[in-house]
Order: structure tokens, then sequence, then C-alpha cells
């Protein structure tokens, strides 16, 4: 089933995601990639130096693959162009909207006004790291990626016209790709190729009803962070984790490693390990030995 979902990581918890100008278009330019190849439609996001927020639309399935996707290419671009060095981390997390209309209004105002309600002076559609410059405007004039730094329109290519070696460098990928005809403007994959800007306006309707919800209160805020807390789960210590792991396998299968279990077995002891002590995705897929995907897939 398709649904909406709110990616995003904990910046408490994150190291050096965006260090430079040069992070913010790599990251920019890989959920580009992530957009193309995952099968999920990117409805809305913005880039904190310290994590992202990303509204996606999609099955579980596709959405996870776009997480990992994301933080795996990620990932390698950061260790390669720091040469290793620097503390970088990043544990990102997918939340599901569900049916709930008004938490939805919520969360997708929520993901582009980051920046502003951070400290930035900047307004969400003046910040060239988020798509807040896409919605409820002139389709007339030019996106904010178009501009140099002076004020000057410049010109846009095909991703199809640049050599291989470029298309590599831009998407930092040698496996995965964008559609040839997708435009590429100062060096960033522009959102306008992939970015389903009419799924967002719809989500409010007209130019009034996003207004209103364009001015998050804390109320709303604390109901997303709520939200949040509750569907993440709980993070414990990796050994703790092992041990609960081992004892639940136990009382349900007889054995302690989840190895000898079968797939669905496995499943049945995550679903166990969630309803009991509402351990976190990533840390029960990594316990009972299965794709998160699966995880998100069969566990709630």
């Amino acid at each position: 089933m398709k649904q909406f979902y709110h990616y995003c990581a904990d910046g408490q918890d994150s190291r050096n995601f965006i260090i430079s100008r040069k992070d913010y278009i790599a990251a920019m330019n890989i959920i580009a990639l992530c957009a193309a190849n995952s099968g999920v439609i990117v409805v809305a996001f913005s880039l904190e130096d310290s994590h992202p927020h990303i509204l996606i639309y999609g099955t579980a399935e596709e959405c996870t693959e776009f997480k990992e996707m994301f933080e795996t290419i990620y990932r390698h671009y950061a260790v390669r162009s720091r040469l290793g060095k620097g503390d970088y981390r990043l544990y990102g997390e997918l939340y599901p909207i569900g049916d709930d209309f008004s938490y939805l209004k919520n969360v997708a105002v929520y993901t582009i006004i980051q920046p502003t309600k951070d400290g930035k002076r900047v307004m969400p559609y003046d910040y060239p790291w988020g798509t807040g410059s896409l919605y409820f405007r002139d389709r007339r004039f030019p996106p904010i990626w178009r501009f140099d730094d002076s004020g000057n329109i410049c010109p846009v290519v095909p991703f199809g016209n640049l050599s291989k070696q470029q298309q590599r460098e831009m998407v930092h990928s040698r496996t995965y790709t964008v559609p040839s005809d997708w435009i590429v403007c100062n060096g960033i994959i522009l959102p306008t190729n992939y970015v389903d800007v009419t799924r967002f306006e719809s989500i409010y309707g007209t130019h009034n009803g996003f207004r209103v919800f364009l001015s998050n209160n804390r109320r709303k805020e604390e109901e997303i962070l709520q939200r949040m807390a509750g569907e993440r789960g709980v993070f414990l210590e990796d050994i703790e984790v092992r041990q609960l792991c081992g004892d639940e396998s136990k009382l349900l299968f007889g054995t302690r490693d989840p190895r000898r279990l079968s797939p669905q077995e496995r499943i049945v002891l995550a679903q166990t390990l969630r309803r009991k002590h509402c351990i976190s995705f990533r840390q029960l897929a990594m316990a009972v030995r299965l794709p998160e995907k699966e995880i998100r897939r069969n566990t709630r």
C-alpha cells in the first residue's frame, strides 16, 4: 500500500552530515538519484547541515529502498570526499503518515520550514537546499537554482549531454543514473525534474490553505515530535538488543540464535520484540538478520 512517509534523522545523533556547499549539492543530487531508482515520489525536502527532512510517497518497500540508497551513497561520498577524515554519522528513520490528513498537512509544511525554524535568516521560498520555492508560485518564473550568486540566470543542460565521467561525478554512483532528459544547472539536478509539486499543493488545496499551515505553531510541532518518537521506538545498546533477541527467540523457538530460524520465524521474532520492547526498526533488522524493508513491511 502506498502512503506518505517522512524521512529524517535526529540531528543530535548525527555528525558532520553537511560541512560545505559541495555537500549540499551532492545530497540534492543523490536525492534525485534515489527518486529515479527507488520507485518513490519525492513531494518535498529540505537539507539541514545536521540532517535531512524528506516527504516521500510510496510503499514501505520503496520508501525503505529510498532511505537505504540515500544513506549508503551519501556515506560513500562523504568518506571519499573527506578522505576518511571526520566522524560522519547519519541514522535516518522512516515515519509513516497514515490517513490523518490534518497531520499530513502539518508534516508537509514542517518538512520545508526547517531552515527558518532552526534560525537561519531565510524564508523557505528562498532557501536553495530545499523545495520550498516550488509551491504555489507562478510557473513562468525560473526556479531559484537557475540563478548564480550575482542573480544572473545560468544555462541549463540535459543530463544526457554530459560525459559519462561528469554523470558519475554528479550522481556519485557507477551503478545508478537518472533519465537523460533531466535538466541540470549550476551542477544541480534540478528538483523540478522529479518533485511532485501538484501532489504537495493538493494537500492544502489553495494558496490560503497553505498560508494557514505555513505558520506551524508549537502545538503542531510537538504533535509531530511525539508521533516521531513513538514510531521511532527505543534505541538500546546493541548488546542489550542481542540479549533480548536471544531471550525471546529461546522462548518462542527453543534457540537463542536467530540465524537458525526461518524467515517467517524471524518476522514473528521481530514482531514480538517490537510489541514488547518497542525496539527501533534498524536495531530489529540487525538483531533478527533480515532487511529493514522486510521488517517494516511486516511489523507495526
